[in-house]
């Protein structure tokens, strides 16, 4: 199954999206989860959540029985210059926190980011087995930018401590990770980032990888996310999701709403209007 959707729904500059005509209890998650299969929880990779926090995103998705959330990993339990103890200690917090999430299925894994630059080695593959132990049996996703852990001694141990390395659409540097790699675990993740627009060709381009990865996996999450990049319009996040969207749904229009017509213009002919 492939599951698309965005990054976060925080950033004061995804108010320009929202519906205008919107009420005080107005959830942007619930909303989200009216047309995307997977949102991700981007603020979890800066602070520990409480475990409020989490019995609200969950309420939020009641009756959205399809979409699953990705889940961040704090940054603080993957920092090798705290203690293997230090760490563990925050990843065990994490863990519990998200039991309301795993009750009502709509955890749809976590992900845990590394650092850019961060390379392959004894440390750091030493690091992500004691996690891995912490966090099963939530499938796990490792989102890496440089190109050492996509050679076959890091496929190796990724697959063997239970890491489903994740695709990503970055630019075209030198270390920039593979186009296309073996899969290390059951669920895939495809994140689109990176400091160009998403233009047509690059949507396509997107869907294509996404089918091709999808072979591979039992689930593949498709991520748009290109908010923290200069220039980056955060909302453009929810544009890229809805064209791939399209592309996969065959080019038949998918469910949209009016406002991000307004602002995105150019995706009136490929949506169906669900909000009025």
């Amino acid at each position: 199954m492939i599951r698309i959707g965005p990054s976060g729904w925080t950033h004061p500059g995804l108010d320009r999206a929202w519906p205008l005509k919107r009420g005080a209890q107005f959830e942007p998650l619930s909303f989200l989860g009216q047309f995307f299969g997977a949102v991700e929880v981007d603020v979890t990779a800066h602070v520990l959540p409480r475990e409020e926090h989490i019995v609200r995103w969950a309420a939020a998705l009641q009756d959205r029985p399809r979409t699953r959330l990705l889940v961040r990993v704090p940054s603080a339990a993957l920092d090798l210059a705290r203690t293997a103890a230090e760490r563990a200690a925050d990843a065990e917090q994490f863990r519990s926190s998200l039991a309301p999430l795993v009750r009502r299925e709509r955890l749809g894994g976590l992900v845990a980011t590394l650092p850019d630059g961060t390379l392959f080695g004894p440390s750091e593959a030493r690091a992500l087995g004691d996690l891995a132990r912490i966090l099963s049996p939530a499938p796990l996703v490792l989102a890496a930018g440089h190109r050492s852990w996509y050679e076959r001694r890091a496929l190796d141990v990724l697959a063997g401590a239970g890491w489903s390395l994740a695709h990503l659409d970055e630019d075209e540097r030198w270390d920039a990770p593979p186009r296309r790699h073996r899969a290390t675990g059951p669920v895939g993740m495809l994140r689109l980032r990176g400091p160009g627009a998403y233009d047509p060709p690059r949507i396509g381009g997107a869907a294509r990888r996404a089918r091709e990865i999808a072979g591979d996996v039992d689930d593949l999450y498709v991520i748009a996310d290109n908010a923290s990049h200069p220039g980056g319009v955060p909302a453009s996040a929810l544009a890229a999701a809805l064209e791939v969207k399209f592309v996969l749904a065959g080019e038949r229009p998918v469910p949209g709403w009016r406002r991000v017509i307004e602002v995105f213009p150019h995706l009136e002919p490929l949506l169906e209007l669900e909000d009025g």
